[in-house]
């Protein structure tokens, strides 16, 4: 009700504009036909006003993006940290199996081709399997979804040149490759022959 005079006073206006709008051909000859000055004023103060609006939505939807883009950085970084807690607690899971299975792991070290005890050899090849599974999994992070930095990919190429050094685990990857991704099966292929070749 308070607001009841106003909008009277808005709809009156906006009624004096109209009929002034309407009847300003009217009032002047065809020959010397102006704009009144009163419509030239309306119409420049609306201009001027819209013109505001239009650079104030600009700015409002350039600060949105900038906050959308600064989500989207958020997010990844996010993403990019449940990877390497996800990896390393299964890499802490791996580590824990060597510990538990030391005297297995020292094996590693002896030929493939080796005659090893029915006992040692189901134990031997769970770790060189659960490794390679591991592994792979990293594999996958950087290169398919690309979830790894350069530095985190390299301290895990450190990681696969220490497992893979190991003779016995080289000899066990050649008959069970097959069972892996092609694209590691070429990166694993070809870090194993670099590795042959320094030994």
């Amino acid at each position: 009700m308070r607001s009841l005079p106003f909008w009277f006073f808005l709809v009156g206006i906006l009624l004096g504009l109209a009929v002034g709008l309407l009847l300003a051909p009217y009032a002047t000859k065809a020959e010397d036909a102006k704009v009144a000055i009163w419509v030239e004023v309306a119409h420049r103060i609306c201009t001027g006003v819209g013109g505001l609006g239009t650079a104030i939505a600009l700015v409002f939807v350039m600060r949105q993006f900038n906050l959308l883009r600064r989500q989207s950085e958020l997010v990844q970084k996010n993403i990019g940290a449940s990877v390497s807690s996800e990896l390393y607690a299964r890499f802490d899971s791996f580590n824990k199996l060597i510990v538990e299975n030391a005297k297995d792991y020292e094996m590693l070290d002896q030929t493939f081709g080796k005659t090893h005890s029915a006992e040692h050899k189901p134990k031997l090849h769970r770790i060189c399997d659960l490794g390679f599974t591991f592994f792979e999994e990293v594999y996958k992070h950087h290169v398919r979804y690309q979830t790894l930095d350069a530095e985190d990919w390299d301290e895990w190429c450190q990681n696969m040149n220490h497992f893979f050094s190991k003779a016995y685990v080289r000899g066990y990857w050649k008959t069970v490759a097959g069972r892996y991704a092609k694209s590691f099966q070429a990166f694993t292929n070809d870090l194993v022959s670099k590795l042959a070749d320094d030994c």
